[in-house]
């Protein structure tokens, strides 16, 4: 009887300490995936900005509409290259962002993504290719009116504010990344 009486107390002490343990890591699991989380965050948001660091070398960030006007240039390469430049960066980030939790740093990253989307958009609209379409030898410089062309010389203006405006949200996000930034 006595061995019995022994074997049942150490079948329950046993139980009790497996059951403590599991209710421990249970507790200390929040704990541990929020730090994954947060870490897994930084490495994303870390590649995202790479990335986006290719297109802001890309482009030219004027710091006075009086530097735009001298030059005039938009950015450092062609607008070809730039829009596949724009589109593959695209691609890899959107899959990265989509997997990082909502938070100011992806609204920052995001931001500056979609400028350079709109400054993109905008340069198409005035970008005159090199190769000329047998379909575009209709007389369509004819239909503009003066009011069209008078829109279409602030296009530039609007892709110089889209670059610095990206430029701004992407060392918003770096000074996040470095905790300069809250």
């Amino acid at each position: 009887m006595n061995r019995s009486s022994l074997a049942l107390l150490i079948l329950l002490f046993a139980c009790t300490v497996t059951c403590g343990q599991s209710i421990t890591r249970l507790n200390k699991s929040p704990n541990l995936t929020a730090g994954n989380e947060a870490r897994e965050e930084r490495v994303l948001a870390a590649r995202v900005l790479s990335l986006l660091k290719r297109l802001d070398n890309d482009v030219i960030i004027y710091r006075s509409l009086g530097d735009f006007e001298a030059e005039g240039r938009l950015a450092r390469v062609s607008f070809e290259a730039f829009a596949n430049n724009l589109q593959a960066v695209n691609s890899e980030s959107e899959s990265m962002l989509s997997r990082m939790p909502q938070s100011r740093l992806k609204t920052e990253i995001r931001n500056a993504l979609d400028s350079y989307r709109d400054g993109t958009f905008w340069w198409e609209k005035i970008h005159q290719s090199r190769v000329v379409h047998v379909s575009a030898l209709t007389s369509f410089e004819n239909t503009r009116t003066t009011s069209d062309m008078a829109f279409l010389t602030t296009v530039p203006y609007t892709v110089a504010i889209h670059w610095r405006q990206a430029g701004k949200y992407l060392k918003r996000a770096e000074e996040m990344m470095n905790g300069t930034r809250n």
